[in-house]
């Protein structure tokens, strides 16, 4: 024991010098040092699945082989994930929604939903438009409660409607990914096939890549949906809401147009 553990407290004051050494020798890593080290890393990814998409069309993507690139795009993501965490601790506004939306999953637990959705809310509170869509679809979850005038979703149908009527300082970062769209998403993926492949997995992503003008659209759509007066009732804004949202593009999934029309079209502004 005499000899072992000053060997022991000699190897782990080395290695604190060490990394004391190394951690003053590397350069400062900005958050956007951070970001840009995840983008190329997405864009690694990218060139990884489209070199493979011409095999796996053809059937020629040997099985092994299919199972070491499945490693290897883990592997990258994993890492993409850690840059952009890095980013996001450094308040980096657009990584802190990146990485939420990526922890997001369908019927997530309380503590899971809370790590998604505080640091997505904080996107939002910075300003950043897609941040605040995604909050009502991942967070909020109002439309499957349908208690419209509860407070949370009143201030959050503020917030968005503030937000709207000043530009996102962050227009340069999109198109973003979004996990969900009532304006799009149904229209496009109807398009893509049910069988799981690659070459599918690509096409919806790409088909939940949102500009800004069609978050804005989802923004106006929500506004238009769930809104509601002192009442509780939708009224002639609601269909003015529509309207913004329909000249971006949206598609009504919800077929409001003919109902609000009816009901109030004549009192609306144009």
């Amino acid at each position: 024991m005499k000899f072992t553990f000053p060997c022991l407290l000699l190897l782990s004051l080395l290695s604190a010098a060490v990394f004391a050494t190394t951690t003053a020798s590397l350069p400062v890593i900005s958050p956007d040092d951070y970001f840009e080290r995840a983008q190329k890393k997405a864009e690694q990814l990218r060139v990884l699945i489209e070199e493979n998409l011409p095999l796996e069309a053809s059937g020629k993507l040997d099985p092994k082989v299919s199972a070491e690139l499945a490693k290897e795009g883990k592997d990258k993501i994993a890492a993409l994930q850690s840059d952009l965490k890095m980013a996001s601790d450094g308040g980096h506004t657009v990584a802190t929604y990146m990485l939420a939306n990526m922890q997001s999953r369908f019927g997530m637990s309380d503590a899971e939903r809370k790590q998604v959705c505080e640091p997505m809310h904080r996107a939002m509170d910075q300003g950043l438009l897609a941040a605040a869509v995604g909050y009502y679809y991942q967070c909020d979850q109002t439309y499957m409660r349908l208690n419209f005038l509860d407070p949370g979703h009143v201030k959050y149908l503020e917030d968005l409607k503030q937000m709207l009527l000043r530009a996102d300082g962050f227009q340069g970062y999109y198109p973003l990914y979004t996990q969900r769209s009532l304006c799009f998403e149904k229209d496009r993926l109807a398009e893509i096939k049910e069988e799981w492949t690659v070459a599918n997995q690509q096409a919806q992503a790409s088909a939940r890549m949102l500009t800004y003008d069609q978050y804005r659209a989802d923004a106006y759509y929500i506004l238009a949906a769930t809104r509601m007066n002192e009442k509780g009732m939708p009224d002639s804004l609601n269909l003015t809401y529509l309207n913004q949202a329909l000249a971006l593009g949206c598609k009504d999934p919800m077929t409001l147009k003919e109902y609000y029309e009816k009901a109030f079209g004549g009192q609306a502004s144009k």
